[in-house]
């Protein structure tokens, strides 16, 4: 893992917290996917959003490990790291929603296949019982 100038390391901290920004929009855009139910909308969101992980995922491992001290030794970085908590949390609060609205999708589809099924019993149930039978007394005697 090279070293980098701390000018080089606001720079990453910088471009990190812009693609996080990104993935916050494409957060919202999955999220409204979801309580839409687009699913062309939210493919495309999250094959973005995964190109965006995996080029944050790439810079990270440049970072160095003792960042936490060099937030505390300059105030360029502990700004940086900041606004990169509040993004990152931002973006975290995103995918509880997304979750919750993938799940609410989910409940309603199993409503929806629940109906189909008895509405199939109940018409299987009505055609085996189509023919018209004689009516009966109580005793069975007509």
């Amino acid at each position: 893992m090279p070293d980098l100038s701390l000018l080089e390391l606001i720079e990453t901290l910088e471009a990190q917290c812009e693609d996080y920004q990104a993935m916050h929009r494409e957060g919202v855009l999955q999220r409204d996917c979801l309580r839409g139910d687009d699913l062309r909308g939210l493919n495309a969101a999250t094959a973005r959003m995964r190109l965006l992980m995996d080029r944050v995922g790439r810079r990270q491992a440049t970072m160095p490990v003792e960042l936490a001290r060099l937030e505390r030794e300059s105030p360029a970085v502990a700004e940086r790291t900041e606004c990169l908590r509040r993004t990152i949390r931002s973006v975290l609060e995103l995918r509880d929603q997304s979750e919750r609205a993938a799940r609410d999708l989910l409940d309603d589809t199993r409503r929806q296949l629940h109906q189909v099924g008895a509405g199939r019993r109940a018409s299987r149930g009505y055609r085996r019982h189509s023919s018209i039978q004689e009516a009966r007394f109580v005793d069975n005697v007509r």
